[in-house]
């Protein structure tokens, strides 16, 4: 029977990527493996105290289920259509879409999904000045890349603060809140990973973040 600190949790994102050429399973196979390993969370970590992490969490909630996905957290598309039912999808079921679309296939996707997602679409093609006259509109819903590796790191640093977002709204939950700090700490660090860029700030805050938890638990313990 589940008792009432039952509480499951799991990596809750989905990047979704529709482009004609990229899509097809056979291309840019490393360029795609990058961006799914990076977004991974069920990868375990070469250099991160994981056992330790989990460890802690579980010393302060001994019920938390942590489940994980088999899957990897990319799915490639070709046809818009389908691209845009699986985006639907994904939002029924509580999963949070990073969507990255080419210039072409992006004309047809965005005007359908700006509204529910927008600051999560991410436009990548290779001459930006060919989609001004449709992105225009969308110029506060979206983001507009013409590198592999600048379109990569922004959507890792922004499910990164996703998590640390997650994190701050479940402060009243200790073991859901430093999970969750501790996905947006790995990814965080993964963009740096692809870009070369360190990110201090975020990381700087989500190190506090775990101070004040850790500090408000050995408050609670010996009070």
């Amino acid at each position: 029977m589940a008792t009432v600190g039952d509480t499951e949790i799991k990596p809750d994102h989905i990047i979704i990527w529709c482009d004609q050429n990229i899509g097809e399973e056979e291309n840019n196979r490393a360029s795609k493996a990058i961006l799914a390993e990076n977004a991974d969370l069920n990868r375990r970590p070469s250099s991160e105290d994981s056992s330790d992490i989990y460890d802690f969490i579980y010393s302060i909630n001994p019920y938390l289920n942590i489940k994980k996905r088999e899957e990897s957290p990319l799915r490639m598309f070709t046809n818009e259509n389908e691209c845009i039912k699986y985006i639907y999808d994904s939002i029924q079921t509580k999963k949070q879409p990073f969507v990255i679309t080419s210039g072409q296939k992006g004309a047809l996707i965005v005007p359908q999904i700006y509204k529910k997602l927008s600051g999560y679409i991410y436009v990548f093609c290779a001459q930006r000045n060919l989609h001004q006259q449709w992105t225009g509109p969308y110029e506060k819903d979206i983001e507009i890349y013409d590198d592999e590796k600048g379109v990569f790191a922004k959507v890792l640093l922004d499910i990164g603060i996703y998590y640390l977002k997650k994190g701050q709204n479940a402060i009243a939950n200790p073991a859901s809140a430093t999970l969750y700090f501790y996905w947006a700490k790995r990814l965080i660090k993964n963009v740096t990973k692809v870009d070369g860029r360190e990110r201090d700030d975020y990381l700087k805050c989500i190190e506090e973040e775990l101070s004040d938890l850790s500090t408000s638990r050995s408050g609670y313990l010996s009070g």
